[in-house]
């Protein structure tokens, strides 16, 4: 008969070994994940902290991000490290953009480094990798992919065309829209709404305005509707892009009307993004009105191209209709 001794012995080793077959078990199911170990597959697991800095302790797996482990006995390489950089740039709301997140989704080819995009003033510790920040991220902007956030196919090309070939765009516009994933009117739409904010976009207006009417080479379609708006309701021709000078900022207004202190903006779904981005506008705003005197109006996109009647509406109760 064994001792009291002898008893806890084999308890001890019968309980270290279920423990770390467990632990064997949580490793090998993370290889299609590259070897990576988040929170939700510990608490899938049962295992709590202790257990964790046992299998960090005894080599199994090493930190890689809060919250993050991988396995030790996988080697490093460009897809893991592209995973890592996605998961650090997700705690500051970012994830692969630009080429990084096309390859992510299969288009094009592999960039050379890992591609992150993160909202303008977050810093995530990513290393050598190539951030980018933007002021005008939004959620709809993102996507999860083989567990990665990524930016959607469409802000990806956006954001990446200023890098790119004609030919090259032409190619990648139509696998996305084979895929699926985005239409020639909604990458041209999301375009217009970006190219507001004065982001270079490299030969891209002109390879969507041969695939959407939406796009011009020059003028957007926004402006023609808009214009022909005007020129339908017999209304003076206001001044394009009329420059202003407001306490050393300066801004181009859409539509200016001097002679009526009247001056038009089109508010695209940027407009109210984020509260920084609230904050902007309305200071924007604020600066005109108090240098100028001018009274503003504001249309969206979908007022101007589905509700014209509303815009002349609001355009004759601020001008008159000459003719």
């Amino acid at each position: 008969m064994g001792t009291g001794r002898g008893m806890a012995s084999n308890g001890g080793a019968s309980e270290r070994r279920g423990w770390e077959a467990e632990a064997a078990r949580l490793v090998r199911s993370a290889r299609n994940r590259d070897g990576f170990i988040g929170p939700a597959d510990i608490e899938r697991a049962g295992f709590g902290r202790h257990h964790i800095s046992r299998m960090v302790r005894s080599g199994l797996i090493e930190r890689v991000a809060p919250g993050w482990y991988r396995s030790t006995a996988l080697q490093w390489s460009f897809e893991a490290r592209q995973r890592q950089a996605a998961i650090i740039a997700e705690r500051s709301d970012g994830g692969l953009g630009l080429h990084s997140a096309l390859h992510w989704q299969g288009f094009g080819d592999r960039p050379p480094k890992v591609q992150l995009i993160v909202p303008r003033g977050r810093r995530p510790e990513v290393g050598k990798r190539k951030l980018t920040t933007s002021t005008d991220l939004m959620p709809s902007d993102f996507r999860r992919h083989k567990a990665l956030m990524v930016t959607t196919a469409t802000r990806s090309l956006i954001d990446a065309a200023r890098h790119l070939q004609a030919d090259e765009l032409h190619e990648l516009i139509s696998d996305t829209v084979k895929a699926g994933l985005a239409t020639d009117d909604d990458i041209a739409l999301r375009f217009l709404e970006l190219t507001k904010r004065g982001r270079p976009t490299g030969p891209l207006r002109l390879v969507l305005s041969t695939r959407s009417d939406w796009i011009g080479p020059e003028v957007n379609s926004y402006e023609r509707r808009f214009e022909g708006i005007v020129d339908a309701g017999r209304f003076p021709r206001p001044l394009r892009q009329y420059r202003v000078v407001c306490d050393g900022h300066v801004y181009y207004l859409d539509y200016t009307w001097l002679d009526f202190l009247r001056w038009s903006e089109c508010d695209s779904m940027l407009a109210h993004s984020s509260q920084e981005a609230l904050a902007r506008d309305h200071e924007r705003q604020n600066r005109v009105i108090e240098t100028t005197g001018m009274v503003p109006l504001r249309f969206t996109y979908r007022d101007v191209n589905e509700r014209p009647d509303y815009v002349d509406e609001r355009l004759a109760r601020h001008l008159p209709r000459v003719g």
